[in-house]
């Protein structure tokens, strides 16, 4: 990614924001998963405000009370990469629901800054609708580019609680944290994507998980929005020898019982 990002510079200024998602756009998805059963899958379409269908997809539990949890993935390829995710969370007990970003997957348009967080909030209504519930009784949980859709939706929008993982703080940190470089502010992204100062918005019980090994998003962009957040409960969850996304994978037990204690509000004092 240095080399990318050294050799966009040498014309001058210059935005980044076409190269910051990255979806695959595809006529089908391979649901595949070890943990799943295939009958519990459904895909689904919903309609955003700007008249876009995207694509969603559930995981369904077999008892119609399960608890309901809203996932917003990360930059990288479709709902189809996120599998093992949707894995953990539908094996955790709760009834989940993914969705492909505008120009992701199934999903209809070309994704920028603005388009995205409005399919967030179109999920959000969607899930709304489909189930009846309020968002204040559906639990938000973000992975990444996720957790900045998910934390501008919640700052409007108030989930039951608020779950993001190696989010980071600002474009800028995040532009110099994969270069390697320490870039002007604003050369390489037109868009902020201030997390930190959106976090400071939400209301919502609020959890940080982000990898203290993550060598693509630096810890210390867990702790810039661990400081700004202004909601209490608030927590902050440094997950030891995780890389970005791997939290899951390298503290699993902890990670679950991490995760359905913040979202049911049970979790003891360490």
């Amino acid at each position: 990614m240095a080399l990318l990002l050294t050799s966009l510079l040498l014309p001058g200024c210059m935005s980044l924001d076409s190269f910051f998602f990255n979806g695959t756009a595809v006529t089908e998805y391979t649901l595949a998963s070890d943990v799943i059963p295939a009958e519990a899958l459904e895909e689904v379409s919903f309609s955003t405000d700007d008249d876009l269908t995207l694509a969603g997809v559930w995981a369904h539990q077999p008892v119609a009370s399960a608890p309901v949890l809203l996932y917003f993935h990360g930059n990288a390829d479709n709902i189809d990469a996120y599998m093992g995710q949707l894995g953990d969370y539908w094996s955790f007990g709760y009834e989940v629901f993914i969705f492909d970003y505008r120009g992701y997957g199934k999903s209809e348009g070309s994704p920028t800054y603005d388009g995205v967080l409005t399919d967030g909030f179109a999920a959000v209504d969607y899930v709304e609708g489909a189930t009846g519930l309020s968002v204040a009784d559906i639990p938000f949980l973000g992975l990444s580019l996720g957790g900045s859709v998910a934390t501008r939706v919640a700052s409007v929008d108030a989930p039951k609680v608020l779950i993001t993982e190696d989010m980071f703080a600002n474009g800028q940190k995040l532009m110099n944290d994969g270069s390697g470089l320490d870039l002007p502010d604003g050369w390489l992204l037109v868009d902020e994507w201030d997390n930190a100062a959106a976090a400071a918005e939400v209301t919502s019980p609020f959890l940080v998980i982000h990898g203290d090994s993550d060598t693509y998003i630096q810890p210390e962009s867990a702790e810039e929005i661990f400081e700004a957040i202004t909601t209490d409960p608030k927590r902050l969850w440094l997950v030891p020898g995780a890389d970005h996304a791997e939290a899951a994978q390298t503290e699993p037990e902890l990670y679950r019982d991490n995760v359905a204690c913040w979202i049911t509000q049970s979790c003891t004092e360490e």
